[in-house]
């Protein structure tokens, strides 16, 4: 496995990075297109993963039965995260 995570971290981390790109797709910037910046490091055993956008959050942009467990998947799946929203756009942090 790369940088030494188990089968299960991997996953975990996977899973985490894709709710919060898909996050960006479904709140950053409505029928707009844009961008997002993925980023990831390790030091020791803490790996970080950053996604950024540069819209506005949106938070009803599209209801359906399958959003709102974004956010609480993350928090679940990382050991830490922090979400910045600001007039500039959304950076959530994971670890």
């Amino acid at each position: 496995m790369r940088a030494g995570l188990s089968t299960e971290t991997s996953e975990r981390v996977l899973l985490a990075a894709y709710e919060a790109m898909a996050n960006v797709v479904v709140h950053a910037y409505g029928e707009e297109t844009g961008v997002l910046d993925l980023r990831a490091s390790s030091r020791g055993d803490l790996i970080t993963v950053t996604v950024t956008d540069y819209g506005r959050w949106q938070a009803h942009a599209r209801p359906g039965p399958l959003h709102g467990r974004g956010l609480p998947l993350i928090h679940t799946l990382a050991d830490k995260a922090a979400f910045t929203t600001g007039p500039s756009g959304t950076e959530v942090a994971m670890s």
